[in-house]
């Protein structure tokens, strides 16, 4: 897959995206807690630590998101957080909310491809960085949407 990645991103041109999960699946507590496991398992505590503060989001899977970079290192990077689909989960809970009932909020962050850092460990606690910063968007979204 990071092969894949890695091929596609560089044969982007200036009008091209490449759109990638770097959680790596839908957010649920029990997969939460599992990435957190595969990191403390793989030795990587300042990383699990990190995913233990968010409450919203899966820790990221650096690999693909840097091979994307690596390979279009002129592309800027967006970052995109969401709300509103947080219940769907299972084909059941899209069944169910069909139509969609549910009310959407997104928002966007870019990052020039200049301030994108250049070092693998740098990138990686950006990318941790920029995870924090979507599951406190997160949270703020739900306060706000709480009646009361």
């Amino acid at each position: 897959m990071i092969e894949e990645i890695r091929r596609l991103a560089a044969t982007m041109s200036g009008s091209d995206a490449l759109v990638i999960f770097p959680e790596g699946g839908n957010f649920t507590p029990r997969r939460r807690q599992k990435a957190i496991t595969r990191l403390e398992e793989k030795g990587l505590r300042a990383e699990a630590e990190r995913a233990r503060g968010m409450d919203h989001l899966l820790p990221p899977r650096p690999n693909g998101a840097i091979a994307a970079i690596e390979a279009c290192p002129s592309a800027d990077v967006v970052f995109v957080a969401h709300t509103g689909l947080d219940d769907l989960v299972t084909l059941h809970d899209i069944w169910r909310y069909l139509p969609i009932r549910a009310h959407i909020t997104a928002k966007w962050w870019r990052v020039p491809a200049a301030s994108v850092p250049r070092d693998r460990e740098e990138r990686i606690r950006w990318l941790y960085d920029h995870w924090e910063r979507i599951d406190e968007w997160i949270t703020a979204q739900r306060m706000a949407a709480r009646p009361g």
